[in-house]
């Protein structure tokens, strides 16, 4: 442990010692396997990601932003038109300490303890802050009685969804709340899931993450993460076999040989970001609307040699938020998926009236944005 280390957990030593006060002491089990021994109901957390911000939403939709002591600054960063929805609404978000910028190493111990959170919520597989990997973070942590949750949507997002809600419910004293939500979540994954076993035909599929980040086409996505999502809405990932992580550059070339039947890509730019930022990106997310999208998702498949595919030729082309993978909307993205691969099959599903039946229930701000778009959906009246 670092001398720099050591000095944060003496001053956390005394923070605690000083702020500590009597609730109900419990032992948790969090998603990495961990047992966290915590008291409850907590009132000041940091977010290892503060895109969990929404998340923290779910369990209080009248002000998420009052339990948060710290947070990471990926929510601003790579999501600023949700970001500013919130701060529309409450605008002492901009008040609360950042303890770190958009990845791990920017993480600041030190400054984490200093805010005196009762608890720690990070996510297990990192990413965009600490995850169960990062030893030194908990080692310091621990020494410094801060209790570190772990959560997550990213790796096994339909799985580990309502396992991480349910946690932070019993830590917020929000578990009636919490099992609401999973009970409306579990009811639209099923709407997914129960008719998988009539699905004999695959479409095969590319999927494309983070348009417009690099200069070349593609970054394909493995089967992991979003990957996840086309697998369970009955697709075949062209190249979920031969991308052993998340991710893999791909040649243009690779692509029009594997000729996918659709061509699904994930959308990273915003309504938060200026035009030369989102020149090259489809824009998804809050404040954007279904024209804007469209005509984002159109743009990127002018990129050299995609009109060639059959899928760019007959409109099977579609884009979802790229922010679904660290998301509880991921279900609704999932029905999207289905209803695009398998029309037929799941013709009676709603997404959008999902979505919008999510934020009114769940959401501490309103439904303002497109999260999904196809070439071949209808113009905005």
């Amino acid at each position: 442990m670092t001398i720099r280390n050591l000095f944060a957990v003496a001053v956390a030593t005394l923070i605690w010692g000083a702020s500590a006060s009597a609730g109900e002491t419990v032992t948790l089990t969090d998603i990495a396997g961990r047992e966290v021994t915590v008291e409850v109901p907590v009132k000041h957390m940091i977010l290892g990601e503060g895109r969990f911000l929404p998340s923290i939403g779910i369990l209080d939709p009248e002000n998420p932003v009052r339990w948060i002591a710290g947070m990471m600054g990926d929510f601003k960063s790579l999501d600023p038109a949700s970001f500013a929805q919130y701060r529309e609404k409450f605008p002492e978000i901009d008040d609360i300490p950042l303890v770190g910028r958009q990845n791990e190493e920017t993480f600041s111990v030190e400054k984490a303890i200093t805010v005196k959170p009762d608890v720690a919520i990070f996510g297990m597989s990192g990413g965009h802050g600490p995850g169960s990997t990062s030893h030194e973070v908990l080692s310091v942590m621990g020494a410094a009685h801060i209790p570190v949750v772990m959560i997550d949507f990213r790796a096994k997002p339909f799985e580990n969804t309502p396992k991480s809600i349910r946690l932070l419910g019993k830590l917020m004293g929000r578990e009636e709340q919490a099992e609401a939500f999973v009970k409306f979540y579990e009811e639209n994954l099923q709407k997914v899931t129960s008719r998988t076993a009539k699905i004999t035909e695959k479409p095969s599929v590319f999927l494309e993450s983070r348009v417009g980040l690099a200069e070349n086409c593609c970054e394909a996505m493995g089967n992991e993460m979003i990957g996840k999502f086309v697998t369970l809405a009955g697709g075949k990932n062209i190249f979920g076999d031969t991308i052993p992580g998340v991710i893999s550059q791909v040649s243009v070339e690779q692509v029009i040989v594997s000729d996918p039947d659709v061509y699904i890509t994930t959308a990273i730019g915003s309504a938060g970001l200026d035009a030369d930022a989102n020149a090259k990106r489809i824009v998804l997310g809050a404040k954007t609307n279904a024209d804007q999208a469209r005509a984002s998702l159109a743009n990127s498949m002018e990129r050299t040699g995609l009109p060639l595919l059959s899928a760019v030729k007959s409109n099977q082309v579609y884009s979802v938020w790229h922010h679904v993978y660290n998301n509880p909307i991921n279900v609704f993205a999932l029905q999207a998926m289905a209803k695009w691969l398998h029309p037929d099959i799941y013709a009676d599903l709603d997404p959008d009236a999902e979505l919008a039946t999510f934020f009114e229930r769940f959401q501490a701000v309103d439904l303002n944005g497109v999260y999904w778009i196809g070439l071949d959906d209808a113009p905005s009246p």
